[in-house]
């Protein structure tokens, strides 16, 4: 009897409306990954991301601009 175990690591998909941004580097923390996209998207390079979605076998991380302080002044 084989009692062997595979786990399958889900894949990381991030998520900028309906832009699909493929994982590029699964090594690294969601932050660090999605930051590594800043040379071609300047503008992510300060955002936040939301708690994951499990959809099917990845991962759905959505894209949020980050929240700035303003004031007046």
């Amino acid at each position: 009897m084989d009692n062997t175990t595979t786990v399958i690591r889900p894949v990381r998909v991030f998520k900028m409306g309906a832009i699909r941004l493929a994982d590029p580097a699964p090594d690294l923390s969601p932050e660090e990954a999605i930051k590594l996209y800043s040379a071609s998207y300047p503008h992510l390079a300060n955002v936040e991301l939301n708690e994951p979605e499990l959809v099917g076998e990845e991962l759905h991380y959505a894209i949020k601009p980050h929240q700035e302080v303003k004031t007046k002044g």
